[in-house]
C-alpha cells in the first residue's frame, strides 16, 4: 500500500525580487508567459471545446483561458488558500455555489469566488464560452459535490 500523495505547500514568498526598473526578462515565443497573447489565435489553434490553456504561470499568478461548449463545464471544487476570479470573454456562464447562491455572467463580466466556496461552472448559453481564470499557485483543487446541480461524484483526491 502506498502512502497518499502529500499536499503541495502553499508558498507565499516572492523569491525573485528586482531592485529597480529593468527590461522584460522573459521573451517567450510560446505560452505561458508571452508578453502579448492573442486570444483569437489560441481559439483557432485549439479548435472545438472543451479545452484550457495556461497563459501566465509564475510564483504568484496562474492565468488560464478556458473554453466550454454549450451544456458543459467544470467539476465542482473549492480552494483552501486562495480566492479565484474570472473575466468572461464570450458566452453565458452559471456559477452554482455553496449555500445555494447562483451567479450568471456574460461577456465583459467579472466573477470573484472566495476561498472555501464550492463552485460549479456551466456554459448555459448556446455558443462557445471563454473565460480567463485567475488563481494563485499551486492552485490545489478539492473536488466536491454540487448540491444545487445534483453532481454527486466527488472525484479523486489528487492535487494539481
Amino acid at each position: 500500500m502506498t502512502a497518499p500523495e502529500a499536499e503541495p505547500p502553499t508558498l507565499l514568498n516572492i523569491t525573485d525580487v528586482v531592485s529597480g526598473p529593468i527590461p522584460p526578462r522573459v521573451m517567450n515565443l510560446s505560452l505561458p508567459n508571452m508578453l502579448h497573447t492573442r486570444i483569437p489565435e489560441i481559439v483557432a489553434r485549439k479548435g472545438p471545446p472543451p479545452w484550457s490553456v495556461r497563459v501566465i504561470a509564475d510564483e504568484r499568478n496562474l492565468v488560464t483561458l478556458i473554453a466550454n461548449g454549450p451544456g458543459t463545464g467544470n467539476r465542482p471544487h473549492w480552494h483552501k488558500d486562495f480566492d479565484e476570479w474570472w473575466v468572461i470573454l464570450a458566452g453565458r456562464l452559471r456559477w452554482e455555489l455553496t449555500g445555494g447562491t447562483v451567479i450568471e455572467a456574460v461577456k465583459d463580466d467579472i466573477v470573484w469566488i472566495p476561498r472555501g466556496t464550492v463552485h460549479h461552472i456551466m456554459n448555459v448559453g448556446d455558443d462557445l464560452s471563454l473565460r480567463l481564470a485567475i488563481a494563485m499557485p499551486p492552485a490545489v483543487h478539492y473536488f466536491s459535490a454540487c448540491e444545487q446541480c445534483g453532481y454527486t461524484d466527488d472525484g479523486p483526491r489528487a492535487f494539481w
